[in-house]
């Protein structure tokens, strides 16, 4: 459990998620950690908790305490379903029954008063459509504001992680009068513009005090969005190459070679490319397994492809792991396999598994997508191939299986290449000089 003493260079940091713990976010509980080993005060502001079965590790469960939630009626958060007319009613989704929207009024009512009481200009401004959109409508805004004013801390620096998050919480930075930091990862800069439109974050990014991007290709799609340039910051996810112990990877003839996929089973993850890579490499290599740890709304659909390429017995589905159960499976792989895909124009960030997978020593096949170039060596520690492309997939896999020799040596530079770039401690002391220079120049804005 991360523990911190608190001195005079300590920080009291606010960061708000959407929800925690989510088991696709532990680069988020990461950093948070990091900074408490630091010394700083971290609180966590999150919309929603976690799944009751998501699996929660120690490194998050200790962090739990620190969790406050906004505790907003579904129909309000997430669903953000308008309030308005009074007369009509509003049915939520997995509802049993519609909920009048009167009935919500009431409910929301004392919270809009009590923030009208601390800051009028405020609490009317969240309420306002052109300020605050769908949030507003739905009286979120007003939700999070009255939980905010229950707290009794003040803080140094607001850090919001997912651009959604930072729009939903950019207010803060006014209530509390600190500086605020965006932090932009994949969907948000993708997904979200798409759906709402290109100029969704142009008030985020005039009330952010600084935007963090996880990539330089982040940063260009973040500048396309309209983010001032002076604003933005490269600073990537980290990890603690210390909790992905070095391993060399070789092959023994008695024993099949293990691939690894973790992802979310999702589209975008490319998972179903997994399964015809390995259908297209089984004929000439049939010692071979793949283990795929993830779970989503794919998974039926992918367990019936496997079956429909015959991978019975070659494809094992082991659903969301952490922890213990995870590292084991990490330590019986050879080789790792990520094969995302853009969807609509939507790509990944980062994709911090692929450093995950080098820091433990694993050699990797994976897609030329979003920053994937900037997160391995390839031909060093990785081979890159295009995405939706199989046949190129099975090619690189079935040279890496038919020369394990170049493992150690693939393995050996991908754990230097995170060690240097990508090591928790070194980008938690970019992150805190950030910090301390949005906090110095704060008054003058």
């Amino acid at each position: 459990m991360a523990t911190s003493v608190l001195t005079s260079e300590s920080l009291r940091i606010a960061v708000f998620t959407g929800t925690f713990p989510a088991v696709s976010e532990t680069f988020v509980v990461r950093q948070i950690n990091a900074l408490i080993e630091r010394g700083h005060a971290v609180d966590i502001f999150a919309d929603m908790r976690g799944d009751a079965n998501t699996p929660v590790d120690s490194h998050t469960s200790a962090l739990l305490e620190r969790v406050t939630y906004m505790e907003t009626p579904p129909e309000t958060a997430p669903w953000e379903m308008p309030l308005w007319p009074l007369t009509a009613r509003t049915w939520p989704p997995g509802a049993s029954k519609p909920v009048h929207n009167s009935v919500r009024f009431a409910r929301a009512l004392p919270k809009f008063l009590r923030c009208f009481a601390a800051s009028p200009r405020l609490a009317f401004n969240l309420v306002r459509k052109r300020e605050h959109g769908y949030r507003a409508q739905s009286f979120s805004q007003i939700y999070r504001m009255a939980r905010l004013l229950k707290t009794g801390h003040r803080y140094d620096v607001l850090h919001a992680h997912f651009g959604p998050v930072a729009e939903s919480f950019r207010f803060a930075r006014e209530l509390w009068r600190a500086p605020f930091i965006a932090s932009f990862h994949g969907y948000d800069f993708t997904t979200i513009p798409r759906k709402e439109g290109r100029t969704v974050y142009t008030k985020l990014f005039a009330t952010a005090d600084a935007v963090t991007a996880n990539s330089q290709f982040t940063t260009q799609r973040l500048i396309e969005l309209g983010c001032p340039q002076s604003k933005l910051h490269c600073v990537p996810m980290g990890l603690d190459p210390a909790e992905f112990p070095f391993r060399e990877r070789r092959h023994t003839s008695n024993q099949p070679v293990r691939i690894l996929v973790i992802a979310r089973l999702v589209p975008i993850k490319g998972v179903a490319f997994a399964l015809e890579t390995i259908a297209k490499v089984k004929d000439s290599c049939s010692q071979i397994q793949l283990d795929i740890v993830g779970d989503g709304p794919l998974r039926s659909e992918l367990e019936h492809l496997a079956r429909k390429l015959a991978l019975e017995g070659i494809v094992h589905f082991h659903g969301a792991l952490s922890g213990e159960p995870l590292q084991r499976l990490m330590d019986a792989a050879h080789l790792f396999l990520h094969l995302s895909v853009t969807i609509d124009g939507d790509q990944e960030g980062q994709g911090l598994v692929l450093q995950e997978a080098q820091a433990a020593g694993l050699p990797v096949v994976a897609t030329r997508h979003g920053a994937f170039t900037e997160g391995v060596l390839d031909g060093e520690s990785a081979f890159l191939v295009p995405e939706r492309d199989p046949v190129s997939a099975a090619e690189r896999l079935r040279y890496l299986i038919e020369h394990p020799e170049i493992w150690p040596t693939m393995g050996r530079k991908g754990r230097a290449f995170v060690d240097q770039n990508f090591n928790i401690r070194r980008l938690t002391e970019k992150l805190e000089g950030l910090y301390r220079r949005v906090i110095r120049d704060f008054p003058r804005r």
